[in-house]
Formats: C-alpha cells, sequence, structure tokens
C-alpha cells in the first residue's frame, strides 16, 4: 500500500502589536492571533509602559496555543521607536511577519490566505489585501484579474491611482529588515506607509490578495495617530509629497511623474488655504515654507489653478473614478505569465 509523501513544514510567521494603553482592545486583537488558521505562528507585544490594566491582560495569555513573546518598555517611547521595538522581538527562525495594532483585527484566515500566495514565488517581498475600515470594505484600485506585481509596479499604482495599500496590515519577507536601518522610520510620521513604499522601492515582487483580510478601527477615543497626532502636526500631506517625489522618478515615467505631481501639488496648495482660512495661519505658512524649499512655492496663478480645478477632482474622486481598474482583455499578460 502507497505510503503518502510527509508535507513539507511550513515556515514561521511572526505577528507584531505595539501597544499603549490597550485595555479597552489589546485583548481582541489577541484572540484575532489565537483564532489565525496558520500555523506555526508567534505573537509578538511590545507595552509601552502603559499606565492601564495592559499588562495583566498580557500575562493572562501567557500559556496560549500562539506562544506570546512580549516585553514591557520602561518608559514611554515615541510609536515608531515602538514599531521598531516590536519588530526586534521577531525569531530569527520566522521567515515573514505582519503587524496588527492593538485595536485592529483580522479574520481567521487572513495570515494563511496571505502565506499561501507569498509562498508560490520566493521574490515575493510583501502581500497586502483587501482592508474594512470600521466594518465597511475599502476601495483598493487593484485589478481582480492580477495577485502578484512587479514590486515597483505595486509602487506605481499606490503613487498614480492613489491604489490603497493597507499599509499597517501587510505581511512582509523577514528579509526585507536590514540591519543597517530602523525598519519602520523614526523621522516620519506615517511611518508604516514609508515602509511599504521602500521595500517596494527595492526591486523583486508583491502581490495583493483579493479576500477580506484585514480589519481597521478608527474612533475617537481609540488614541490612533489620526485622533492624537495628525490633527496637531499636519504630516500626512507633506509626507505624501515626499513619497512622491523620493519614488516617483524612479518608478513612473517623466509624463506621469509629472502629472502625479501637478495633480497633488494642486491638492496641497488647496490645503494651504484652507488652513489660512481656517485659523491654522502657522502651518500654512510652515508648509509654504517647505514647499518653497523643494522648488515648489506656490504663486498666485497656482492658488487660482488649484481652486478653479477642484470641482473636477471632487467629480473624478465621488462619480467618474478614473482610477478604478477596467476589465482586462482575455489575452492580457501579467509578470508571471
Amino acid at each position: 500500500m502507497p505510503t503518502a509523501l510527509p508535507s513539507t513544514p511550513r515556515p514561521l510567521v511572526a505577528v507584531i502589536t505595539p501597544c499603549y494603553n490597550g485595555e479597552k482592545h489589546v485583548e481582541g486583537a489577541i484572540k484575532a492571533v489565537q483564532a489565525q488558521t496558520y500555523r506555526p505562528l508567534v505573537h509578538c507585544i511590545v507595552d509601552n509602559a502603559s499606565t492601564d490594566a495592559t499588562p495583566e491582560i498580557i500575562a493572562r495569555y501567557a500559556n496560549a496555543e500562539v506562544p506570546i513573546i512580549t516585553i514591557r518598555n520602561p518608559a514611554t517611547i515615541t510609536f515608531q521607536q515602538n514599531s521598531n521595538m516590536v519588530a526586534s522581538l521577531i525569531p530569527a527562525e520566522a521567515t515573514h511577519f505582519r503587524m496588527l495594532h492593538a485595536d485592529d483585527s483580522m479574520p481567521p484566515t487572513a495570515i494563511a490566505d496571505m502565506m499561501d500566495v507569498a509562498l508560490t514565488d520566493d521574490t515575493i517581498v510583501m502581500v497586502a489585501g483587501i482592508e474594512k475600515m470600521n466594518g465597511v470594505l475599502r476601495a483598493h484600485q487593484f485589478p481582480e484579474e492580477c495577485t502578484v506585481y512587479e514590486a515597483s509596479n505595486m509602487l506605481a499604482r499606490f503613487l498614480s491611482d492613489e491604489a490603497h495599500i493597507p499599509t499597517a496590515h501587510v505581511l512582509f519577507r523577514r528579509d526585507a529588515m536590514r540591519p543597517d536601518e530602523d525598519f519602520y522610520p523614526n523621522d516620519i510620521v506615517e511611518c508604516y506607509i514609508a515602509a511599504v513604499c521602500r521595500v517596494l522601492s527595492r526591486g523583486k515582487r508583491a502581490a495583493f490578495v483579493h479576500k477580506y483580510l484585514a480589519d481597521t478601527s478608527r474612533y475617537a477615543e481609540s488614541g490612533s495617530l489620526v485622533f492624537t497626532l495628525a490633527p496637531k502636526v499636519k504630516a500626512v500631506i507633506w509626507e505624501k509629497l515626499l513619497f512622491i517625489e523620493r519614488y516617483g522618478p524612479a518608478h513612473l515615467s517623466n509624463t506621469e511623474y509629472g502629472r502625479v505631481l501637478r495633480r497633488f501639488l494642486r491638492v496641497f496648495y488647496r490645503r494651504i488655504l484652507y488652513w489660512a482660512a481656517s485659523g491654522s495661519m502657522k502651518i500654512a505658512v510652515r508648509d509654504y515654507k517647505r514647499l518653497k524649499a523643494r522648488g515648489h512655492a506656490p504663486n498666485p496663478w497656482d492658488f487660482i489653478e488649484s481652486v478653479a480645478v477642484w470641482p473636477y477632482y471632487l467629480f473624478a474622486k465621488r462619480i467618474s473614478k478614473p482610477y478604478a481598474p477596467r476589465r482586462w482583455q482575455p489575452d492580457a499578460l501579467t509578470s508571471i505569465d
């Protein structure tokens, strides 16, 4: 009677969770990891010197089926530093890792679905998928006909089509981290976007799984950057310009880079006008000076033009949706065909 060949052992995957004062939600994140169908799995958690019951909640799962590796910072550090701290806990034998914020979640098959794709090609360095925001599926602009992309093409789609990559939920190959740099840049507020862009810019391939793989929660009491730091420093729009100018020249054609840059500068100019008119003059002046330093100081005509095209911008965003994927012809090819 023939004997079945033993199945190939699957590689270890780490889920990493930076946490600060997470007593209201960190248990949900822990349970989401414990419920994953993929094995072997490990959960790395760093308690950023929480002042609530976070340590006690984590301790309750010390003997859970999915092992938990956890440390507590002696003092609170920045969220970027804490993200790098938890990444440092990833075991050396883990081949892949995925972030899961303490107030976010994921369906039980999320890691399995991502790893099924990640293991099809040893050049795939990153895997993303469909995200729900407060329970609502988010549009992503990735064509359903394609799962595996050249990494530079996924980055181009992010810049040009504003394709949505849920950057706090992607699966990375561990060797995407380099020993001589912080994986999550400490000088960028949107450090998860920065990490994704940098990994994609370095080549190989990336994948987008056309399945629901992530749950993001945003609410006023969550402590999210959207409600805490972001309204104060208004860094998102500035950092998006930096991403366009850092990665656009090498990953977009000359004409497309020019179009994307002009489109976004108009958005930026409108935002400066809004800040100036709504009582945030210091922010408006700050970013005007920043733009000037990068050679983009707007003149009166730039402001007029940015306002004049605003109706078209709203029409395109809400009605015509020019960046939505069109149905591919049957003979269209991907890079792995």
